[in-house]
Order: C-alpha cells, then sequence, then structure tokens
C-alpha cells in the first residue's frame, strides 16, 4: 500500500508561488545577518576620537625632540676668555660660566662619584634603564607627582634635559611627555656618540650652583683649582650637588652639604671604587672651600679688557660670532705682570699724592 504525501505548508507554498513574499523573507534573513549592536555609533566615534587623541600625542611628542643635526652636533653655550701674553685669564664675557674640558682632564674622582651616585650601570645599559623607567613612570602618574617621586634618569637621560629639552614642568603631563622625550633622545645620544664622549658632554653642561656651569667653572670657584686636581672630598662635594645646587650649598647649607657628600663617597666606597680607608679619611675632612666670583676674573685690567671687549662685538657683527657663547679664545699682547707692577706703582703715587693733598688742607 502506498504512502501518502505530506501535503506542503501554507509557508512553503506562498514561498514559492509569490515572488513578493520571497524577496520579503530574503530581506528579514539578511536583517539577521548582519544586526549591528545596538549602540555601535557610540564605540565607532569612541575609536575615532581615541585614535585621533593618541595621533595627536604622538605629533605633539615628537614635535619637541631635538633633529638629528642638533644631536649629532651639540652645542652648549661656552664663556670668550680673553688671555694676557703670558697666558693669564684677564676677563671673561659669558650668558652661562662655562668652559669646556676633555675627560683626560678631570679628576678620576669626580667620574667615579658621578657614576657611583647618579649611574652604577651607565657603561653597561644602552642610555635607559627600561624596567626601572617604567617603574618610576607608573609610581609617579599614580602618586600624580613627580617632584619627589621616582626619577630612574640616566646619565644620558639627564644629559637630554640639559643639553635640549629643558626642565620648566607645569604638570603631570609635561614631566611624563618630557620623560618620554630624554627616553627617546637618550638612545640617540648613545647611537651618535662613545660613553666617554657622553659623560665628558654632561660634566662640561651640568649647573653645580653660584653661576658655574660644568665642572672646570665649578671647581674654580668653590675650590680655586682645575678639575683635574680635585681630591675625593672635593669631587663629592660637588658631584652632590647635583641634586640640588641650592639645596646643598656648602656655604648656605654646611650640614646638608657635608651629609650629601659623604653619601656619595659611601657610594664611592659601596661599589669599591675608592678603598674603606680612602671613603672614612674623606667623610672626616670639613669641607674646605676657596669661593671665587662666578662673574670671572677680579681684573688687573679692567679698561683694557672693556676695549677688547667692543672691539670684539664689532668683529662679531662682521664675522658672525657670539663672543657671550661661542667659548673663544682671545690672545692680548697685555702681560699680566708688567701691568700688576704699573698697577702698584699708581697706587703708591696715589697714597703720596693724598698725603700731600691733605697736608695742603690741614
Amino acid at each position: 500500500m502506498a504512502k501518502s504525501r505530506k501535503p506542503p505548508s501554507d509557508d512553503l507554498d506562498r514561498y514559492f508561488s509569490d515572488p513578493e513574499y520571497r524577496r520579503r523573507k530574503k530581506r528579514q534573513t539578511e536583517k539577521r545577518k548582519f544586526k549591528f549592536p545596538k549602540h555601535s555609533w557610540v564605540y565607532a566615534v569612541s575609536a575615532v576620537v581615541l585614535i585621533g587623541l593618541l595621533a595627536g600625542f604622538v605629533s605633539y611628542l615628537f614635535s619637541g625632540l631635538p633633529s638629528l643635526e642638533r644631536i649629532e652636533n651639540p652645542k652648549p653655550e661656552l664663556a670668550t676668555k680673553v688671555y694676557s701674553v703670558d697666558g693669564e685669564v684677564l676677563d671673561q664675557y659669558f650668558i652661562k660660566n662655562r668652559s669646556q674640558v676633555q675627560l683626560s682632564e678631570i679628576s678620576p674622582n669626580a667620574i667615579t662619584a658621578l657614576i657611583a651616585t647618579e649611574d652604577k650601570d651607565f657603561y653597561s645599559h644602552w642610555g635607559v634603564d627600561a624596567v626601572r623607567f617604567i617603574k618610576a613612570m607608573v609610581k609617579n602618574v599614580i602618586s600624580l607627582s613627580f617632584a619627589r617621586g621616582e626619577g630612574a634618569s640616566t646619565i644620558t637621560m639627564q644629559l637630554s634635559r640639559n643639553l635640549y629639552l629643558g626642565h620648566n614642568d607645569r604638570h603631570v603631563f609635561d614631566t611624563v611627555t618630557r620623560k618620554i622625550r630624554e627616553f627617546i633622545t637618550a638612545i640617540q645620544l648613545e647611537r651618535n656618540f662613545t660613553k666617554d664622549e657622553i659623560l665628558t658632554f654632561y660634566l662640561n653642561v651640568v649647573y653645580f650652583g653660584r653661576g658655574s656651569y660644568g665642572i672646570a667653572s665649578a671647581s674654580q670657584i668653590y675650590f680655586g683649582k682645575g678639575p683635574g686636581d680635585l681630591r675625593v672630598p672635593e669631587a663629592a662635594m660637588l658631584i652632590a650637588m647635583l641634586k640640588g645646587p641650592a639645596l646643598y650649598d656648602p656655604t648656605n647649607h654646611p650640614e646638608r652639604a657635608v651629609g650629601r657628600r659623604n653619601l656619595v663617597i659611601s657610594q664611592m666606597e659601596k661599589y669599591d671604587l675608592i678603598s674603606h680607608q680612602e671613603a672614612e679619611q674623606a667623610r672626616q675632612e670639613p669641607i674646605q672651600l676657596r669661593i671665587e666670583d662666578a662673574s670671572g676674573p677680579a681684573g688687573i685690567a679692567p679698561h683694557f679688557v672693556e676695549y677688547v671687549r667692543q672691539q670684539l662685538m664689532e668683529k662679531a657683527e662682521k664675522y658672525g660670532f657670539d663672543i657671550y657663547r661661542d667659548g673663544i679664545s682671545v690672545y692680548t699682547t697685555l702681560d699680566s705682570r708688567m701691568q700688576a707692577h704699573a698697577n702698584q706703582a699708581v697706587a703708591e703715587h696715589l697714597a703720596t699724592y693724598q698725603k700731600l693733598f691733605d697736608g695742603m688742607w690741614d
């Protein structure tokens, strides 16, 4: 007995018999297939805004970076020096009192003090300590403070700030941006210069207080000697001041300065850069200063050096140099020894004439 066929449903009959019904069903299927989230436009707009903000921040970040040419050719402001015929400095012209010296002219005590205190891994990293940097950034952002937060800046990053980027932060955003720029610039510096060259730049650029920029000016102003003659306690004193030249000024804050100096000495001892005996002896030594005026030599021939300055200003306009920034060495025919004798003779005669003048009025 044959089975009876199941009659087709009404819906199936309509599907094959009604073209309009088929089209409607097809549209319904497509709508279900490509249905968007209820608030998809909100997500789309948010994504566009976030991408725009990110692009704007990246553009702002890179707009503040030094050019490759500036990185390859750093030009710190240097003082112009006027020399007598016998090699004495008669005067200096400057905006920043800075003299440039080679690393070989700097005491090893200053170099080891700097590395022990500021960047013990200086010779092994590639310009930044990524782990310390990220930890410091997270801690500082969470605390919303960089004034007393984590630093994590290597010597190379500090050089980036001093040479190119400055330190004029108004709020946390400025500080975060500057830190990232320091990070990028430090890597560029490491790619272009040796470690010794970076150390040389750093010690010639940083500010030590009392108008002294660079270790040559600082050693002369504080101790009346060249940077190559700095002993352990003297070198440690100068490096200690880098944390805050005014805060650790040995004249205004002697106890605080000694404490910070001794911390630097202890760091040198900790990393076996000096012996325990040397460290103990240096810690016990009182600070011995020989403060000089940061404006430069007192001058035995003030009228002469002013004449020289005027002559230089005329030539500077013609030949395109800056006597206050370009670190020019000017050699003159004046003999400081003869000038000193002349000054003494004038002083003696003036004293004699003053007595004669006073006698006329008695």
